[in-house]
């Protein structure tokens, strides 16, 4: 048994192909260089301590004790905890799935992944908690097995999931979903930058961002609403979409930026279209137009206009994208500089 463990996982954009692949359309996401950690070392007490550090809770600390941990809902927590309860439920899921049982287990997470902000953080701390837990427990499992559990995990608490969060929290690197199917692609990486708005901001030094929680599933219930509407408009927009995807994977091999900046600009019109692009994040991506980006768009589920506009938009500068920093960052943005295509889980023992 493994008395200390390190895992870490990676955050994630969708690039293409949001909301259309909830419809059986292609989707490419990637794994971006910031990530989430979970220690998980020897406790003198028995049960359970878990210590978040950076997530905005201010130094949250609490012991899990009693039989299986069963997650609280959002309502209890919020979304400035809501990490809490994804703990939890890894930790009854793993109880009941694998028999895991032990002395005292100290757990520990630190995070550069913002929440509520489309980028998996909920994912990556499912993917980290039970690999950690597995390792340490010498549990065996492949990181196929570690996706499963923690999709499960996911789905028990939102009660609807992808598996493009966790599939990139584990693998790393790109990943396109068609009818939830999951397939890896050898892509290369990208300089993009991200702008959230309505994000909780971490240990990022910010405090501009609020802490409104995006509401992914009353977002993708607007969407059906007006699919069913609409349907024949709808089936044309969701078949462009689909093509996008598809030629945008091509220009990400051929290095053609600009096509692939087009293609952004084109997905995030269509987003528009479909009702999930708020006035603030149209901002976003139209300041970052005007000064030079070649490409921008919603990234995740987008947003309402009436849940306050929050969300986050990624951009594809035409060179270093000094100015779309600043502009992003006056619009009262979280801004970051990230690289795609980055590694997934990474599980270290005996540090």
């Amino acid at each position: 048994m493994a008395k200390k463990v390190r895992v870490s996982v990676p955050a994630k954009v969708i690039l293409f192909g949001e909301h259309f692949v909830v419809y059986g359309k292609r989707a490419l996401a990637t794994a971006i260089n910031q990530r989430l950690a979970v220690n998980v070392s020897d406790r003198e007490e028995d049960g359970y301590h878990v210590k978040i550090e950076n997530i905005p809770t201010f130094g949250l600390e609490l012991d899990l004790e009693g039989g299986a941990r069963r997650a609280y809902p959002y309502k209890d927590y919020g979304s400035a905890t809501k990490a809490v309860a994804y703990v939890k439920e890894s930790i009854g899921y793993l109880e009941e799935r694998y028999g895991l049982s032990g002395g005292g287990v100290e757990i520990e997470i630190k995070s550069e992944i913002p929440l509520s902000a489309g980028l998996g953080s909920s994912a990556a701390t499912c993917v980290a908690t039970i690999a950690a837990l597995k390792e340490y427990f010498g549990l065996s499992g492949d990181l196929e097995a570690i996706r499963n559990d923690a999709y499960h995990v996911e789905l028990t608490i939102q009660g609807a999931a992808s598996p493009i969060d966790t599939a990139i929290s584990t693998y790393g690197g790109y990943v396109l979903i068609e009818r939830n199917e999951v397939k890896r692609l050898p892509l290369a990486g990208l300089d993009l930058i991200v702008g959230c708005i309505g994000s909780i901001p971490l240990n990022m030094g910010t405090k501009k961002a609020s802490e409104i929680g995006l509401k992914t599933k009353r977002v993708v219930e607007e969407v059906k609403k007006r699919k069913e509407n609409f349907s024949a408009i709808f089936d044309y927009i969701f078949d462009a979409a689909d093509e996008i995807t598809a030629q945008a994977i091509k220009a990400i091999e051929a290095k053609d930026f600009v096509n692939l900046g087009a293609l952004m600009y084109i997905n995030h019109g269509l987003l528009d279209a479909i009702g999930v692009v708020p006035g603030r994040l149209s901002e976003l991506v139209k300041v970052s137009q005007a000064l030079g980006a070649l490409g921008a768009k919603v990234t995740g589920a987008g947003g309402l206009n009436e849940m306050g506009g929050v969300g986050s938009v990624i951009v594809l500068p035409k060179e270093t994208g000094a100015r779309i920093k600043t502009a992003l960052d006056i619009a009262g943005a979280l801004v970051m500089e990230v690289k795609t295509g980055e590694g997934g889980l990474k599980i270290e023992t005996g540090f």
